[in-house]
């Protein structure tokens, strides 16, 4: 009888969490700014050219043949900052400890990386705001959903360790209030940085959402603006975060792109800001939580980077090519400021299928 009780809560859990996973951008993966080539790009090249090269087979455990067995691919050495230490840490208390009162952490950068921690770990005694986390089984419960015999048995219980490492041990007596925690972001978006005034503009967002309703929400021109001035910094976070926001459904929003004007399909375009961001600099490798996840909940661990993941995985050769068109002409608006490849339409009605991508995983 227990059996089937932990069967039936593991099954419940990984299907929520799937269902998370379907809603969410799939996004694209880790390459340099010299744009490295990849199986997804050189397919978009090809698809492009008019020829959609044929996808392998895949082997008894679900891989794409040449990457079978990958080798775990570590994030690429970022810039020496603290929010790329945050990025990286396994735990967030010593970084935390270090920036509280002290000169760093009254950095733009160190009140975003606080802010961060604290939205994260810290208990918020009111007001708290909608703060989306995907459901995790019980460790137990998920070993025990995995068939004996799964080749990739090992390496989706190794992700799914990774994945559900809790980087909050040691916060449990420290609590804020959600106006406190807005002073923070506030705070170093008032300072400039890009990465925190792209979050509040999404926070503020979703708030009104919450107070208007879904329907009673715009982008209105001003809030697109400063997505763009976001954008032109180039920061790989800020470009997550911006095209998150533009790649969501809006009241009297619609968004046209590309020479002919054709209307966005959001999936698609949301893969696009995801690809550039790792290509701004995101790490975007095996050992990043998107790709743990993936890994260890629907058993996807063959592809070594994320435009592998979308090619092989997650996107049929249609999206594939319109995410590099999306990708292209989004690469060059940020580095020219040239926007006029991407529009906005405004009176036209609410689509029936609305987009909703949630902040997931890096």
């Amino acid at each position: 009888m227990r059996i089937r009780s932990s069967s039936f809560l593991f099954t419940a859990a990984v299907a929520a969490a799937l269902g998370w996973l379907a809603l969410r951008p799939v996004s694209v993966t880790e390459s340099d700014s010299g744009m490295k080539s990849t199986p997804a790009k050189e397919a978009a090249t090809a698809v492009s050219a008019g020829s959609v090269p044929p996808r392998a087979g895949l082997t008894a455990g679900g891989v794409p043949p040449h990457i079978a067995a990958p080798a775990k691919a570590a994030t690429p050495s970022a810039p020496a900052t603290v929010f790329g230490e945050y990025v990286q840490a396994k735990q967030y208390r010593a970084l935390y400890e270090r920036l509280k009162s002290s000169a760093e952490g009254e950095t733009a950068e160190g009140r975003l990386v606080l802010w961060e921690i604290l939205r994260n770990c810290a208990t918020i005694t009111e007001g708290r705001r909608y703060n989306y986390r995907p459901p995790v089984p019980k460790r137990d419960d998920f070993i025990a959903g995995l068939g004996p015999a799964d080749p990739q048995r090992d390496q989706r219980i190794a992700a799914f360790d990774e994945f559900s490492a809790n980087r909050c041990a040691g916060f449990e007596g420290i609590a804020i209030t959600q106006a406190e925690l807005d002073r923070v972001l506030q705070a170093s978006a008032s300072a400039g940085d890009p990465r925190a005034r792209a979050l509040q503009v999404e926070q503020d967002l979703w708030m009104q959402r919450r107070q208007q309703g879904r329907d009673g929400v715009a982008l209105t021109d001003a809030t697109i603006d400063s997505l763009k001035q976001v954008l032109a910094s180039k920061d790989p976070e800020a470009i997550r975060v911006a095209g998150r926001v533009m790649a969501n459904t809006w009241a009297d929003t619609s968004l046209r792109i590309g020479a002919d004007q054709q209307p966005v399909e959001a999936r698609a375009f949301m893969n696009a800001w995801l690809v550039l961001s790792c290509e701004y600099g995101a790490p975007c490798g095996t050992d990043t939580p998107r790709m743990q996840q993936a890994c260890a909940l629907q058993g996807h661990c063959g592809a070594q980077s994320y435009p592998d993941y979308v090619y092989y995985y997650a996107a049929s050769p249609y999206d594939s090519q319109l995410t590099q068109q999306y990708r292209a002409i989004l690469q060059n608006a940020i580095e020219t400021g040239d926007w006029s490849q991407l529009t906005v339409v405004r009176g036209l009605p609410m689509p029936v299928g609305r987009a909703a991508f949630l902040p997931g995983p890096r």
